[in-house]
C-alpha cells in the first residue's frame, strides 16, 4: 500500500504510500474537482468517512553555488530514501526551475502535491543509464541535463530573490516519480562552491519528510464469504482532503494486508513501515477508467492466490493506489471488518 501526491518514494515500505502527482506536465496537482458521482458497482462501498487522513511536510536542504556555473551533482552519499529505508538506485536527476516562490511555499505544495505545472518554468533531466553515464554512476555535470534544450549555466542558473531551483534524485526514470531524496541549489554572488551532494534524507539532525496519518474508526464491513467486490466511487477526497478528480489522479492499484498481532494504531504509528510490517499483502490492478475491484483476483508478489479473511488474530486493511503519482501515499486506506 503507497505512501503521500510529492515524490512517489520506491521501494516495499512505500508502495503502501502515494508523491508531484499524476503525470505530465511533471507536478500537475492529484486532486481537483469531481469525484465520484455515479452509484457505487461494488458490494463494499468505501466512503469518505472510512478514509484516513494525513498531514505531511518536508523541510528540504538548501546548497549555496556559485552563479551561472557548471555544477557537479553527485549522490554517493544517499543510503535512504525519503521514508528512512535503503534507498534504491539513483537512476535519474532532475532540475525545476520555479518562479514566484519563496522555499517554504515550493516545500508545502510539494509536501501535499500542489506543485502545478504552470509554476515549474523550466525541467531539465539527466537518465544515470548507458550513455557518459554508464551504470552505477554517482555524479553528473549540471549542463548534462536536458529535456529537448540541454541546460545552460549561464542563461538558465541565475541568482534571483524570486526563483527557486530543486534537484530530484530518483529511482526509475518516470517523471515525477520514485524520488529518494532533493536539494534546493541557489546561485549565489561570492560564492564560489560547485560542488552538490544530494542529501541523506534521514539523519540524526532531522528527517527530509514528516508524515504524520490518522486512521478512521469507521470500519469496512466485508462478508467473510464473499462477494469481495471493494467500490471507492463514492470517495470524493484524498487522505489531504483535497477534492478528488478521478480523471487526473488515476487509481490503477488496490492491496489487501493482514497484521497479525497489531491494531490499527500500531499501524498508525508505522504507517511508513506498514508494509514491511505486514504478515501477508496481496495485490490486484485495477483496469482504466474502473472505481471499484474484486479482491479475489488479488496475488501476492510470489503468485499466491488471495485466500480470504482466513486470518482472525490482527488487522485487516485495504489501500487503493496511484502507481504514477509524485506522493507515495495511498489515496485511500481503510481498516476491514470481516464478518
Amino acid at each position: 500500500m503507497r505512501l503521500p501526491c510529492i515524490l512517489s518514494l520506491s521501494g516495499r515500505g512505500v508502495a503502501l504510500l502515494r508523491s508531484l502527482c499524476c503525470t505530465l506536465p511533471l507536478i500537475a496537482s492529484c486532486g481537483s474537482s469531481g469525484g465520484g458521482a455515479a452509484g457505487p458497482v461494488g458490494n463494499v462501498v468505501i466512503r469518505d468517512p472510512n478514509n484516513y487522513t494525513s498531514q505531511s511536510s518536508l523541510a528540504v536542504p538548501t546548497v549555496q553555488t556559485a552563479a551561472g556555473q557548471d555544477l557537479t551533482l553527485s549522490w554517493d552519499g544517499v543510503t535512504q530514501d525519503l521514508l528512512c529505508h535503503p534507498a534504491g538506485s539513483i537512476d535519474n536527476v532532475a532540475f525545476l526551475k520555479i518562479g514566484n516562490m519563496t522555499p517554504a511555499q515550493v516545500e508545502a505544495k510539494l509536501a501535499i502535491g500542489k506543485l502545478t505545472a504552470t509554476e515549474v518554468t523550466m525541467y531539465r533531466e539527466h537518465h544515470v543509464t548507458g550513455g557518459d553515464a554508464g551504470a552505477g554512476a554517482t555524479s553528473v555535470m549540471l549542463s548534462q541535463l536536458a529535456y529537448g534544450a540541454a541546460l545552460d549555466p549561464a542563461t538558465d542558473y541565475l541568482e534571483s530573490s524570486s526563483t527557486q531551483y530543486l534537484l530530484l534524485f530518483t529511482h526509475g526514470t518516470t517523471l515525477a516519480v520514485g524520488a529518494q531524496t532533493m536539494t534546493f541549489i541557489q546561485p549565489t554572488a561570492g560564492v564560489q562552491n560547485v560542488a552538490v551532494a544530494a542529501p541523506n534524507p534521514c539523519s540524526s539532525s532531522g528527517n527530509l519528510l514528516s508524515f504524520s496519518p490518522t486512521l478512521s474508526t469507521m470500519l469496512v464491513s466485508i462478508p467473510v464469504a464473499g462477494p469481495w467486490k471493494i467500490d471507492w466511487s463514492q470517495i470524493t477526497k484524498d487522505n489531504f482532503g483535497q477534492t478528488l478528480d478521478f480523471s487526473q489522479t488515476k487509481l490503477d492499484k488496490v492491496e489487501v494486508a493482514f497484521f497479525q498481532g497489531m491494531a490499527a494504531s500500531d499501524l498508525q504509528a508505522h504507517f511508513l513501515d506498514i508494509e514491511l510490517n505486514a504478515t501477508s499483502l496481496y495485490t490486484v490492478s485495477v483496469p482504466t477508467g474502473q472505481k471499484y475491484v474484486d479482491l479475489a483476483g488479488a496475488q501476492t508478489s510470489g503468485g499466491t492466490a488471495f485466500p480470504g479473511f482466513t486470518s482472525t488474530d490482527g488487522t485487516w486493511a485495504a489501500a487503493v493506489l496511484c502507481g504514477t503519482c509524485s506522493i507515495p501515499a495511498p489515496v485511500v486506506f481503510v481498516i476491514l471488518q470481516p464478518q
